[in-house]
């Protein structure tokens, strides 16, 4: 019994735009962009379900209705798909440092200027 892919047909074969760029980073960069527009549709319908602000009476009864969720959609598109991207692009681990983690602590008051130290001020509790 062989095992892993070598001499096998693929069964499905996925179009180019759904299986993205070759490289690594693009294709990170391509998933993580198309998760981030699947949050923003998310979102987008539960601003309309739960009627924050009373938006979804404000579009419903708008001239043209389809500009404002065009507008808020993209918006939306641009703020959280970028936020995703750049949390996958965060968290890569460099490898060409070797870091065996941890950080350790770090003494913050050596670090105050001019010699000056942290005062204790009491406080009172309210009742």
């Amino acid at each position: 019994m062989k095992f892993g892919t070598k001499g096998y047909k693929t069964i499905l074969k996925l179009p180019a735009f759904i299986r993205g760029p070759s490289n690594p980073l693009l294709r990170l960069l391509y998933i993580n962009g198309l998760i981030g527009v699947g949050i923003s549709g998310l979102l987008l319908g539960g601003i309309f379900f739960s009627n924050i602000g009373n938006l979804r009476t404000l579009v419903m009864n708008a001239d043209d209705p389809v500009l404002p969720v065009v507008m808020l959609a993209f918006a939306l598109v641009i703020t959280i798909g970028s936020v995703v991207m750049g949390t996958a692009v965060m968290m890569l681990r460099d490898d060409s440092k070797d870091i065996s983690g941890g950080g350790g602590t770090r003494n913050h008051i050596d670090s105050l200027p001019f010699g000056s130290q942290p005062a204790l001020v009491p406080a009172r509790i309210r009742q």
